[in-house]
């Protein structure tokens, strides 16, 4: 089975190792209460369970490629067409339905994101909005910083273009924040036109990132990891609360002044995503 549209194709680019799709994933946002499980067969397939939101379950046969895999998965008597892409934490799952004729219906797909079992979800964004479809306009910052880690890779290249100059500059002041950005954008197979920014000054090209988030994730060590996750959960609210005062010219506010040192602080400080990844 080879019918991967030639707009899809760049998300199984990357020639990296085959995929390891196994286990349980669980939906994110408009995936919620969505399910995927995969068992391996051989090198090059794997049995699929996809468990809807009403209980049904859908078997499939998955055929793995470079970081990911397709099938097609009969649901609700309608033939879906669907791509599964290997995230950091999880994958995404891309979904077309296909006409009588197996054409592919572009104009229906879905993306969504799903976790793998036991990886505990970022903290519920109070200001989520769903990913950019492409390049162009601007964003609210304090919902890029607060939705981005529920998007796919590709998207938050485009939703980090789409911040305002200014907010990108105070992203870059929160350099974990920064790498975990980082750490979706060098996924991306499109060369986002805000990576070099992102990238200027902080020790690292592309490689070195994913590197470092391989040993923070994969290392074996879940105490590196939880470390990981918690200076990370701390050092975005940090950033949103930054956000929130520069927006809303709360100056004078007790919680502001203490953001507004915490900002210079670190406008003067040496950390990079470099330094910061470098302590894990």
């Amino acid at each position: 089975m080879r019918i991967i549209l030639t707009f899809l194709v760049f998300l199984l680019s990357a020639g990296a190792a085959a995929a390891e799709l196994r286990g349980l994933y669980n939906g994110l946002e408009a995936a919620s209460g969505m399910r995927l499980e995969f068992s391996p067969k051989s090198e090059v397939a794997a049995d699929g369970v996809l468990r809807d939101r009403d209980g049904a379950v859908r078997p499939f046969e998955i055929e793995l490629l470079d970081n990911g895999g397709e099938a097609v998965i009969e649901r609700d008597g309608q033939r879906i067409y669907a791509l599964f892409v290997e995230e950091p934490l999880g994958l995404t799952a891309i979904f077309v339905p296909m006409a009588e004729n197996d054409e592919l219906m572009t104009q229906r797909t879905e993306a969504m994101v799903f976790l793998k079992d036991g990886v505990a979800p970022p903290p519920k964004a109070s200001r989520y909005v769903p990913p950019p479809s492409g390049p162009g306009g601007t964003i609210d910052p304090q919902a890029f910083v607060e939705s981005y880690a529920f998007w796919p890779s590709e998207n938050v290249g485009y939703g980090y273009e789409m911040v305002r100059g200014r907010y990108r500059t105070l992203i870059r002041l929160h350099p974990i924040v920064l790498a975990d950005v980082l750490w979706k954008m060098c996924r991306s197979q499109s060369a986002p036109a805000g990576l070099a920014e992102a990238l200027r000054g902080q020790g690292v090209n592309c490689q070195d990132v994913l590197n470092a988030y391989a040993g923070i994730i994969g290392g074996g060590a879940v105490t590196t990891y939880n470390r990981y996750r918690a200076d990370l959960d701390a050092e975005r609210a940090a950033l949103v609360e930054a956000i929130r005062c520069s927006i809303d010219y709360r100056r004078n506010d007790p919680e502001c002044m203490a953001s507004g040192k915490a900002v210079a602080k670190r406008a003067v400080s040496l950390d990079t995503v470099r330094t910061v990844l470098d302590r894990y």
